[in-house]
């Protein structure tokens, strides 16, 4: 665990750059340089790779701090959090992932994209930059999973967030720090995996839409698996049952889509 990073003396000011905040953005800057690169060299005009990448990154951090918002409202009532706050704390991956597809598929259909085959192109890096983030998440000690026995568990230092957990809720005491699951190294390990399937099957090649679809079901399946080994915080408004519907559902859509896709790929009138 390490929450902070570095610090910078700018202006007779001491900056310190968090693990969180520095991981979040190399994320971001990531994904974004990425694409582009990617997006342009597969054919597709600078303007419209601009334009789409613009507006969906811009909506992508709206849907993260809103659904972190109505997920967290006491964090917001309480002055933890802001929901204008320029920080790079407070963003939820899930929110952000949805936002950002409804304005992908708007800002497509004016600029005239196949979204399908944009989303395709982009996807390895979307779920490289999740991997990103997660580092930040494990060395801010935060995300952390249930107490474990298991070999490979994690025993986070004195007074870190797991540890506070744990003494707020009776687990252990406050000289000793039970082993948790390492949960954000789960998810780092699954979009990787699943980010390298999608390439593969960029190259089959079998329909616009394949790889992010795929990627859609691989996601949310993994998440819905792996909120029975994370331990959700106190300031969450939904119950973990209904986590679990919003993530089946979405695995649910993403796989009629694939069928549905896959379909018309087959009968000749792949819908683009």
């Amino acid at each position: 665990m390490h929450p902070e990073l570095f610090s910078l003396h700018l202006f007779g000011n001491n900056m310190i750059i968090t693990s969180y905040s520095f991981f979040y953005m190399l994320a971001v800057i990531f994904v974004i340089v990425g694409s582009y690169i990617s997006v342009v060299k597969n054919g597709f005009s600078h303007r419209k790779t601009f334009c789409m990448l613009f507006f969906v990154t811009l909506a992508g951090f709206v849907g993260a701090r809103l659904l972190h918002w109505m997920l967290n409202p006491t964090l917001y009532a309480n002055g933890q959090l802001h929901i204008l706050s320029l920080h790079m704390s407070g963003f939820t991956i899930v929110g952000g992932l949805i936002f950002a597809i409804v304005a992908g598929i708007i800002v497509g259909k004016v600029c005239s994209v196949n979204v399908w085959r944009f989303g395709d192109i982009i996807v390895p890096y979307l779920g490289l930059g999740v991997a990103i983030a997660r580092i930040g998440c494990f060395l801010n000690g935060c995300c952390f999973g249930h107490v474990t026995s298991l070999p490979w568990g994690i025993k986070f230092p004195l007074l870190s967030y797991a540890h506070q957990y744990q003494i707020t809720h009776g687990i252990g005491n406050i000289f000793a720090v039970a082993r948790v699951h390492p949960t954000q190294i789960y998810e780092m390990i699954a979009v990787i995996v699943g980010s390298l399937i999608a390439i593969v099957i960029n190259h089959k090649k079998i329909f616009d839409g394949a790889a992010i679809l795929f990627f859609g079901m691989w996601f949310s399946s993994f998440r819905l698996i792996n909120m029975f080994f994370r331990q959700m915080p106190d300031s969450l408004m939904l119950s973990q049952n209904k986590y679990i519907v919003v993530y089946f559902g979405i695995f649910v859509l993403c796989l009629i889509i694939f069928l549905y896709q896959l379909r018309r790929q087959k009968t000749g009138n792949i819908v683009q």
